[in-house]
């Protein structure tokens, strides 16, 4: 029962409402990682000590950089919206907000891969057993799985604009990293936060180049499903 009650509510109220009601849950699990970390080392007390809101998209090198900066994998794939209503206005307005996203297509690519192999906990592992086994190839899997439903019930497809959007639909981070300049771009932020600390690299998938997975089909159903994320960041195949 509990399982088709899950799955009602999970068709029923869209994504970015559910992560504002987990944001909203008085004494909820994410409330308490604000001061101790839970069982799988996510914790958010290093957030408040350092004055600044993560927010990590998956599939763009989260854990290495919440590993590196905060010693513990930070809060998780919230959206910035469930970051503001969790630690209000004042503090969300007065942190350093920063994110960092990666080309739609590479990052299609990396998610399949992590899946693929059993991504970071049985939850993951499930569902690559349950979906992905039922398409021979990456290609099948975008055209026949990949659409504009289907990206919101698995949140390494969630569009990366998604985590990053005010209530109005306005970019509200302080800086964007690029995934394609990465040291670079973690420097910055490790300097903006007054950290001396080195990038690890962390869940790595184990993969060719992106543009060897695609035909034309399959590249074009991703220019589609992600055209938003492609414009808002500027990204090309």
């Amino acid at each position: 029962m509990h399982a088709v009650i899950q799955s009602i509510y999970r068709r029923s109220v869209p994504w970015g409402y559910r992560q504002l009601l987990r944001a909203y849950k008085p004494n909820g699990p994410l409330r308490r990682l604000r001061t101790m970390p839970d069982s799988e080392d996510y914790c958010l007390s290093p957030f408040d000590e350092n004055r600044c809101i993560f927010v990590h998209i998956p599939k763009t090198a989260g854990i290495s950089l919440c590993t590196a900066l905060f010693d513990c994998k930070g809060g998780g794939h919230l959206t910035a919206r469930a970051y503001r209503a969790l630690f209000g206005g004042q503090a969300f307005d007065e942190y350093f907000k920063f994110t960092f996203v990666r080309n739609p297509w590479d990052r299609i690519v990396s998610a399949y891969t992590y899946l693929s192999q059993g991504g970071g906990n049985e939850r993951d592992a499930s569902w690559g057993r349950s979906v992905l086994s039922q398409y021979p190839s990456f290609d099948e899997f975008v055209l026949q799985w990949l659409d504009t439903r289907n990206v919101y019930t698995q949140i390494h497809f969630v569009p990366q604009w998604e985590f990053v959007v005010n209530g109005q639909g306005h970019v509200c981070m302080d800086f964007v990293g690029r995934f394609e300049r990465l040291a670079d771009d973690f420097q910055y932020v490790a300097d903006q936060l007054g950290c001396r600390c080195e990038l690890p690299l962390v869940n790595a998938s184990r993969r060719l180049s992106y543009r060897d997975y695609y035909s034309d089909a399959s590249r074009q159903r991703v220019a589609q499903i992600y055209a938003r994320d492609i414009e808002q960041f500027g990204y090309c195949f």
